[in-house]
């Protein structure tokens, strides 16, 4: 079933309001996320400002300078915890998101599909794709992090940045080469942001292999160039409208504020999850419902 792209927004947003639900998994990645850097912060403010004497040091009674010089002692004193614990939360953190998000993608699936998702079809795709969907992300940081070597020439070049930090209004030689390599960089991760963005979602719904993901990613970027371009414009385009009230309305007003930081989890992913599978569904000539076709209620949650 071929869909084109007005008809694929048009339906995505219909699937959306039918099933609000799909917010559910965000939310959830956002609350346990929460508490398990509550835990890390906790953790780290242990390790850091326990004195020597094994009593915890009353901050409240510190300056700026004595607090500073604390959290460089802390850490110097404990790189190795300090380096583990920043590891293996951010691991977790990840793989939770993985979890959360591979959930999502399976609701947006079966929503597309039949016209309702149901909480229990998260549970099902997050159990069935959270490890590979955690393992292609490590890829897919790879190979961002890949792009440094547009940074290394203006690095070598430099050399010793202690002269630029002590006095960043010196002329430096080299920097005009860094400059560019970091602009470099920067292009190279839009590129592959782009060209990849459809990669999680052939993972999670053809049940592929994180390396079989990525080369299906590229391949369907290859064969719908200006459909994944769109609908990834109107995804940083709704990002930047929100980023944009939210800076020059939420700073005037709490509620605001709030509603501009609540609505990416509550509006903005769920519905660009739904628009994103419905492009990969559609193109891939599957079956998907008509929202005038069902006249009946979506299920409970």
């Amino acid at each position: 079933m071929h869909e084109d792209f007005g008809t694929i927004l048009n339906r995505g947003f219909k699937t959306w309001v039918r099933n609000l639900n799909i917010c559910i998994p965000y939310v959830l990645n956002f609350f346990v996320n929460l508490v398990l850097y509550v835990f890390f912060f906790a953790i780290l403010g242990f390790l850091f400002f326990n004195s020597a004497s094994g009593n915890v040091i009353n901050l409240s009674t510190l300056s700026n300078e004595e607090l500073y010089s604390l959290l460089v002692d802390g850490f110097m004193a404990n790189i190795p915890a300090s380096i583990a614990s920043i590891l293996v939360f951010s691991l977790l953190g990840l793989f939770l998101q993985s979890f959360f998000t591979a959930g999502a993608i399976g609701m947006a699936k079966k929503a597309s599909e039949t016209g309702d998702t149901v909480i229990s079809d998260m549970v099902r795709f997050g159990s069935k794709n959270a490890v590979r969907f955690f393992l292609v992300n490590l890829l897919l940081t790879l190979i961002l992090l890949a792009g440094i070597v547009f940074v290394v020439p203006g690095a070598l070049t430099i050399g010793n940045l202690s002269g630029l930090i002590e006095n960043p209004a010196a002329t430096v030689q080299g920097m005009g080469t860094l400059v560019l390599g970091i602009l470099a960089w920067g292009i190279y991760v839009l590129v592959i942001n782009i060209t990849l963005s459809i990669t999680p979602y052939a993972l999670v719904i053809d049940e592929l292999d994180p390396l079989e993901a990525i080369k299906k990613g590229y391949s369907f970027f290859k064969e719908n160039k200006l459909d994944v371009f769109f609908i990834w414009i109107i995804v940083v385009g709704l990002a930047f409208i929100n980023g944009l009230v939210s800076e020059l309305l939420g700073s005037e007003n709490t509620l605001i504020s709030g509603l501009t930081y609540f609505i990416p989890i509550l509006i903005l992913q769920p519905l660009t999850t739904v628009l994103w599978t419905r492009l990969y569904l559609t193109m891939e000539s599957r079956e998907l419902y008509d929202p005038y076709e069902l006249l009946s209620d979506p299920d409970d949650f």
